[in-house]
């Protein structure tokens, strides 16, 4: 049984809603924190300072700790390698690392070196589970929903009626929102036999570019839309333009992210479900219909 969780890059995009989810779960959650004072945080958690380079410190605030959920940046991913060998030593029962987009098990998404570090990650997971009691599971939940249409990286900036499709926007893709993305997570903690050293899977909704962009315009009556079509081979070909020059930089990232979703071959639906487990439940049209609209 999972009581303390302790969660890692607890402010983020992606971090503070699964605080919510959690503490809404009624989880006793442990922030780890650069600061002593990080703001934006739910009442009633518990916030311990770290020197996120310092093994010794990241084990010392794991005490007592049943669970680390790490929402860390693409930054610091490869730094989550010090909180797992710290998470061992303090006794660790789970370990969730920050994963929650793409299918990382797949052979065409793993090829992308963007997706690198996550999947070191899940190397060294794998081999310290083999040696340790330490579990894992590793979370796919395919695009952020919600947060991927208020940024523009869905579709492109909404609220300037500006648009960009790829291949003719109709390529499908599985998509949750962020709040679920906690809710899920709290139910992976909530059944952990279920849930160990292996992938789980959930989603909300079924989307395409095309569908958005429909829904877009029929919330918007009367008003123009720039739309450009554009080719997501041109997304791979700019990133490996960069990559050849030895620059790996944020426009390579997104390059490479939006092409594993809306490119050929990396099959963006996810199949194999896991919301029946976790009490996931998809999301109507008209539900589609308001996030669109929130976006707008």
């Amino acid at each position: 049984m999972v009581s303390k969780v302790a969660v890692a890059g607890a402010t983020g995009n992606i971090g503070l809603p699964i605080v919510q989810q959690l503490v809404a779960a009624k989880f006793d959650v442990v922030v780890l924190s650069r600061s002593e004072n990080p703001s934006g945080l739910p009442a009633g958690v518990t916030i311990r300072k770290v020197d996120y380079e310092s093994i010794e410190s990241l084990t010392a605030a794991l005490q007592g700790v049943d669970a680390v959920v790490s929402a860390v940046g693409s930054a610091a991913l490869a730094g989550q390698i010090k909180i797992i060998d710290a998470a061992v030593a303090a006794g660790v029962k789970r370990f969730l690392p920050s994963e929650f987009g793409n299918d990382t098990e797949h052979p065409a998404v793993r090829a992308l070196p963007v997706f690198g570090p996550k999947i070191a990650v899940q190397e060294h997971l794998k081999k310290v589970a083999a040696e340790s009691s330490l579990t894992y599971t590793f979370v796919v939940t395919a695009g952020f929903l919600d947060w991927g249409l208020q940024a523009g990286f869905l579709l492109g900036p909404l609220k300037e009626r500006k648009a960009e499709i790829y291949d003719d926007g109709s390529q499908e893709f599985s998509a949750t929102t962020i709040a679920t993305i906690g809710r899920g997570i709290a139910s992976v903690l909530q059944h952990l036999d279920e849930t160990k050293n292996r992938t789980v899977y959930f989603h909300e909704a079924v989307v395409s570019q095309a569908k958005i962009l429909s829904i877009a315009k029929e919330l918007t009556p009367g008003e123009t839309w720039a739309v450009t079509e554009s080719k997501s081979a041109a997304l791979k070909a700019r990133a490996d333009e960069k990559l050849a020059k030895g620059i790996f930089d944020a426009e390579v990232a997104v390059s490479l992210i939006k092409y594993s979703i809306f490119g050929p071959g990396f099959d963006p639906v996810l199949r194999k479900l896991d919301n029946e487990l976790l009490g996931i439940k998809t999301i109507s049209d008209d539900e589609l219909r308001a996030i669109v609209k929130s976006a707008l």
